[in-house]
């Protein structure tokens, strides 16, 4: 493997061969990793089971835990549409090879100073469905002491943070592949078709070409995704640029190299031809992707739906991230000042993120140069981490701008399709 990020995963290599027998995962991932892995029950051929509704499921949601469809699960069940809602207590017959430990009904009482979402991010659950389980409390602010009743789910697959995972095998690749121009106007020399490896599977190959910068970085973010995250899936890579770069249908950018499509991460029980949708995407992993991209302070933005970065903030908050954490990477719940963020709204990314990639340090010929993105978020440093280098950064934008250092800009620089 070549380029600067060589040093980092040889780190990472070392770190995962010290620490494999001593990492454990925190204690919350411990229980629902292992309950979800040692108490599903794999059968040798399909059996027919029942399956009672709990409160505020989903036709899609049932249809995740067994590995089937929603369609199959209406039509043996004799439902109007796979949409159709079904009421708690009801029995829907589900054919299946799978068969995971059902919801349970616990009662919390809650702490002193916790309030609705808090609670509902301690037991990975929606906030909305916390608050239907408990309506006789909706609209009050928790006290200490107050008992709520949840539904959590010991049967939910859990594909990141139960463990370390091992290095990923390395990669070689071309050093000569370089970004020139701007994402919507430039072009690639000797692009470098998208290898195999482990962590990906590709789309087709003539829009599969990428610099050398751009590998560097994806096999950085992909190698702490396995190695810290322990996610031993494949995400689907579609599209990043022709041989030569240019002009790329039905994409605005896509020209230079530095721009990749990847498909929103389907739970480990969804057929992989399954079209991305919030009740089937494993949002979790998609977390520790974009952390894993944003920690090597390579990304310039990434594009995803408004709609569907709810369920991303949730997912974060669910591995352990806090609200300040996330101001300046998710652009939910906010609806302005999106080119302040990394994660913001573009349109026809609701199946798939788009990362777009800094310039590389050595690619004197691309653009926007890497300083004036940098200075313009107010991520001064050369090579921003993920956390540190965001702090104060709102603070110093608005004094820039109050100095007339900058104008507050990056329309048209966020739209692809």
């Amino acid at each position: 493997m070549v380029g600067p990020l060589t040093a980092l995963l040889a780190l990472w290599a070392q770190a995962a061969e010290a620490d494999q027998e001593a990492a454990t995962p925190p204690a919350q991932g411990e229980l629902s990793c292992s309950r979800w892995q040692d108490e599903t029950r794999v059968l040798a051929k399909s059996e027919w089971i029942t399956h009672v509704v709990r409160p505020r499921e989903r036709l899609a949601q049932i249809a995740v835990r067994y590995g089937v469809t929603a369609q199959d699960l209406a039509a043996w069940n004799k439902l109007s549409s796979p949409r159709a809602r079904v009421r708690a207590g009801k029995k829907l017959k589900v054919k299946t090879t799978r068969v995971p430990p059902p919801r349970e009904k616990i009662v919390y009482a809650a702490a002193e100073g916790e309030d609705w979402s808090e609670v509902a991010i301690r037991h990975r659950v929606a906030v909305e469905d916390l608050k239907a389980w408990n309506s006789q409390r909706r609209g009050r602010p928790l006290e200490a002491g107050t008992e709520l009743r949840i539904w959590i789910d010991p049967g939910e697959p859990r594909t990141v943070n139960c463990a370390r995972g091992e290095p990923p095998p390395a990669l070689e690749y071309r050093d000569d592949a370089a970004s020139l121009g701007h994402p919507q106007s430039g072009r690639l020399r000797n692009g470098i078709l998208l290898p195999d490896w482990p962590m990906w599977t590709k789309g087709k190959p003539r829009g599969l070409y990428a610099s050398t910068h751009a590998l560097d970085v994806m096999v950085a973010a992909f190698t702490q995704l396995r190695v810290d995250n322990g996610y031993d899936g494949a995400m689907f890579i579609g599209s990043i640029s022709k041989r030569r770069g240019g002009y790329f249908p039905p994409h605005r950018s896509h020209r230079t190299g530095l721009d990749i499509d990847i498909r929103l991460p389907l739970l480990p029980t969804v057929a992989p031809e399954t079209y991305p949708t919030p009740d089937n995407v494993d949002w979790p992993a998609l977390w520790e992707l974009i952390e894993a991209f944003v920690d090597t302070g390579e990304v310039s933005m990434i594009f995803l739906d408004h709609r569907m970065q709810k369920y991303l903030y949730r997912a974060a908050r669910w591995e352990g991230k806090t609200p300040e954490e996330l101001e300046s990477i998710i652009h939910w719940p906010r609806k302005d000042r999106k080119w302040e963020v990394i994660v913001r709204h573009s349109r026809g990314h609701k199946g798939h993120i788009h990362v777009r990639l800094l310039c590389g340090p050595d690619e004197a010929r691309c653009g926007p140069k890497r300083e004036t993105v940098l200075e313009r978020r107010g991520w001064i440093e050369p090579h921003p981490s993920a956390k540190e280098s965001r702090e104060g950064a709102r603070e110093r934008r608005e004094q820039w701008k109050l100095e007339g250092r900058l104008t507050d800009e990056g329309a048209g620089e966020d739209e692809d399709e």
